[in-house]
């Protein structure tokens, strides 16, 4: 099989974005692997969130940040439930050989007909596109470097709780996404008890703010934050009588942050 050595510029993504080391039987001499990923942050009031992607472009700029034409991944489309990438878990929806040498500006979702979500009470509700989206959802700003011999993976993180519109009984998709390098930043872990909290947890690194809810086991997880500050909100349900409770703790470039104590117990409510 033959293949066209291209020479690009910068190239960037906003999607989950690892370098490591690629295999020698490389295509070409001047490609990198690159790898998307999805994942999502937590809604609280939604069961599932199925958003229909048919189909995934990116848009390149050379040396001189000028640039180019979309070009489309090879992607074959498919139906994701966001509310399955919590806590670190994530879907691989490309991994092909691309041209080297550039960074990676903006990526462009196309999305179908047939983004969904259900209920706590079991309801399935269509999402309408808003008119603006329906050539597609672009997340700016991503600004990555594609290196020859490197498998470059990028996470697109979808904030669930904010993506969703209700307006007179009609439900709309308004995408809140972010993308990030997976070796950027840093990360944080912490597990909450008891799990009859039913607690969800926020990450506030202003002007931003994360969610998740916790598994089974009471474990939470966040990637992709920035160095430094933050705060970490513990947040019952009302109607369990459980106490909130607030953590500030230090975000690491390419550490995990583990919170202690270990679990987060959180305590009644005063009578």
């Amino acid at each position: 099989m033959h293949y066209k050595v291209i020479q690009y510029s910068s190239l960037c993504f906003l999607l989950f974005l690892s370098l490591v080391s690629c295999n020698a039987d490389d295509p070409s001499e001047n490609s990198t692997r690159l790898r998307i990923r999805l994942t999502d942050a937590a809604s609280l009031e939604i069961k599932e969130l199925t958003i229909d992607i048919q189909s995934i472009e990116v848009m390149v700029a050379d040396s001189l940040n000028r640039e180019e034409e979309w070009v489309a991944l090879q992607f074959a489309g498919g139906e994701y439930n966001l509310l399955k990438l919590m806590n670190g878990k994530s879907v691989q929806l490309v991994d092909q050989y691309f041209p080297a040498g550039g960074r990676l500006q903006k990526i462009r979702l196309i999305l179908g007909n047939n983004n969904r979500l259900l209920t706590t009470t079991n309801e399935i509700i269509p999402l309408e596109l808003p008119s603006e989206m329906t050539e597609g959802i672009v997340i700016d700003n991503v600004d990555a470097e594609l290196p020859s011999h490197i498998i470059s993976s990028i996470v697109i993180d979808v904030n669930a709780a904010l993506s969703v519109r209700e307006s007179n009984g009609n439900y709309s998709f308004h995408p809140v996404a972010r993308a990030f390098p997976e070796i950027w930043g840093g990360s944080l872990r912490g597990y909450v008890a008891p799990i009859e909290a039913n607690a969800f947890i926020a990450v506030v690194q202003a002007p931003d703010t994360f969610l998740t809810l916790p598994e089974a086991d009471g474990m939470f997880m966040f990637t992709g934050l920035k160095e430094g500050y933050c705060e970490v909100h513990v947040m019952a349900n009302p109607l369990t009588h459980y106490r909130d409770t607030l953590f500030t703790d230090s975000i690491v470039q390419g550490k995990i942050t583990e919170i202690t104590p270990r679990p987060i117990q959180l305590m009644p409510s005063a009578p």
